[in-house]
């Protein structure tokens, strides 16, 4: 296991298996990297980053999966099956870093994230803090749904903007595209926040512990 710590943020490279053994050198200064940059915009957090290979039922599109596990811990799983698993090192993995943290950093400024609306700005913001790490691109989740019009979207999700009893993989995961295509929610707050921004200035960074309801104004 490689573990390495910088002020607030310890990263620990697992690899007992010896999956990462042809890109380990690749995945450790990327990562540490990526953390140096993040800190210029936002102050990091005190949590671990655990890197891990994926296993069959994680294995994502993109070849890379992140989750906050706790407001101490995020969960990074690479596919290490993949030919281009340099490439997402180099690319993806700076740029879902960058998610995870936003996402840690905004919970600990006691923002709420409860509603649907909530989590639709939480992950909309948080996609436009990633977009900094990716050479400004649009998060690769985006790539079969960049073309749906959000506002439509937007006004099929209004009557559960206030729950807290939503159904999160229907609205952000896909679990019944014909209710909504997958990563439709992510696609809807990547836009208000979007709109936001264009109408007011400022970021992710500097909106990371701005509430939802001030975000969009329903």
């Amino acid at each position: 296991m490689f573990s390495w710590k910088n002020m607030s943020i310890k990263i620990n490279i697992l690899n007992a298996s010896e999956k990462f053994n042809h890109v380990i050198e690749a995945l450790e200064s990327k990562a540490l990297s990526a953390l140096s940059e993040i800190q210029n915009y936002l102050k990091l957090p005190n949590l671990d980053i655990v890197i891990s290979p994926c296993s069959e039922e994680y294995r994502t599109k993109s070849g890379i999966l992140g989750c906050v596990t706790t407001p101490y811990l995020i969960d990074l799983m690479l596919d290490t099956d993949r030919e281009d698993l340099i490439d997402i090192i180099n690319v993806q993995l700076p740029a879902v870093i960058a998610h995870e943290i936003h996402h840690v950093v905004r919970a600990s400024s006691g923002v709420e994230c409860k509603t649907l609306l909530q989590n639709i700005v939480a992950e909309g913001l948080a996609c436009h803090f990633e977009t900094k790490f990716n050479g400004s691109k649009l998060p690769s989740l985006f790539n079969g749904i960049q073309n749906q019009d959000w506002v439509t979207l937007y006004e099929k999700m209004r009557p559960e903007l206030n729950s807290t009893k939503f159904s999160y993989p229907v609205y952000f995961g896909g679990e019944d595209e014909s209710k909504f295509p997958n990563h439709a929610a992510y696609w809807v707050g990547f836009n208000l926040v979007s709109q936001y921004i264009n109408m007011h200035g400022g970021c992710a960074a500097s909106l990371a512990s701005t509430p939802a309801e001030q975000i969009v104004k329903k």
